[in-house]
């Protein structure tokens, strides 16, 4: 399948991700033109104004007269400040109206998987950085050490918790030799939402390196498997891969042990015998072999819970993991 169309159903597949975060960028410019307008007004008749823009609400029920000095109502902002607001509106607008290819990148060939997310989602985080300039100018405070230039990119590394818990999802296309997916691991952090779209050949197992326990995982050359992806309330990746590749989805739920959080479709029998790019064979083996004793794992604890009947209480991934190396054992003879 053309990678066209595979980019176009990941983008299908975090529509609802994205529609958020374009709604939130909307929300933020909407905010901003009202900071504006309530300047370009300055000249009017605070009482008046201000009943205006509280509604009919207030008729009656606030003293207009007196709240209006309280909440500077007709204060003027300096041309400076202004012309600074005004940047940040642009910003946020040119994002509303970019479309989808805001949200998409493509790793150029023997590049650098890590920089090219990064530097993708430094532009999109413009909206975080349009609105911390918005603060900035009204307060009179000097962007941070590190801030070159907010408006034209401002890169995960400077996002704060509630810039991170809404996060906006990124569709990354990669040749399978460049698909390092371990360089990913400090950017799954609040919401985000990363999708690999693979091409050529590839390692088997690239995305076991990223299992954690409150990390949505999945590799799949299927692309409907990636709503679950799109589900979870935490951060996540997913990679489209080649046909040939391990197929799994390791998706965070209530459950703590890794029996109830990672499925494995498809193990390959084979191991890699040659390096791709700079990933060596030994690499891909290894992660093969990670993934199939992590399946080991899970249907060990499936078959002692068949056993044990349903009554057994719930083990840790320790636990799983000795119960396996129990199970294999031979102690014929001990």
């Amino acid at each position: 399948m053309p990678s066209e169309d595979r980019i176009a159903q990941a983008l299908e597949a975090i529509s609802d991700t994205k529609d958020f975060f374009v709604s939130s960028v909307a929300m933020s410019a909407e905010e901003v033109r009202g900071v504006l307008e309530r300047e370009r007004g300055v000249n009017e008749n605070p009482q008046v104004r201000l009943a205006h823009e509280l509604g009919p609400f207030a008729a009656g029920r606030i003293d207009l007269e007196r709240l209006a000095p309280v909440i500077g109502v007709n204060e003027t902002l300096g041309e400076e400040t202004r012309r600074k607001i005004q940047s940040a509106f642009e910003a946020l607008m040119d994002l509303k109206k970019a479309g989808d290819e805001i949200f998409t990148a493509k790793v150029p060939l023997d590049g650098y998987l890590r920089g090219t997310v990064f530097a993708a989602l430094g532009r999109v985080g413009v909206a975080f950085g349009a609105a911390r300039s918005v603060e900035w100018a009204l307060h009179d405070i000097a962007p941070p050490e590190g801030v070159e230039d907010a408006l034209e990119r401002f890169p995960p590394n400077l996002w704060n918790r509630a810039e991170r818990g809404c996060s906006p999802p990124i569709v990354i296309e990669v040749e399978g030799q460049d698909l390092r997916a371990a360089s990913l691991g400090e950017l799954l952090e609040g919401s985000q939402k990363i999708v690999l779209v693979v091409n050529g050949p590839a390692a088997p197992a690239p995305l076991v390196r990223l299992i954690t326990p409150g990390v949505t995982v999945i590799q799949t050359d299927d692309p409907t498997q990636l709503s679950a992806l799109a589900a979870s309330p935490g951060p996540g990746v997913a990679a489209l891969m080649p046909e040939g590749a391990a197929k799994f989805t390791h998706v965070p739920g209530e459950g703590k042990g890794l029996n109830e959080r990672l499925n494995v479709e498809y193990l390959p029998e084979k191991e890699p015998k040659r390096a791709l790019g700079a990933i060596s064979a030994f690499q891909q083996v290894e992660e093969l072999r990670q993934l199939a004793s992590m399946t080991a794992s899970v249907e060990a604890m499936a078959t002692m819970e068949v056993e044990s009947g349903s009554g057994a209480p719930p083990m840790d991934e320790a636990g799983q993991l000795a119960s396996w190396l129990i199970h294999q054992a031979n102690f014929t003879g001990v």
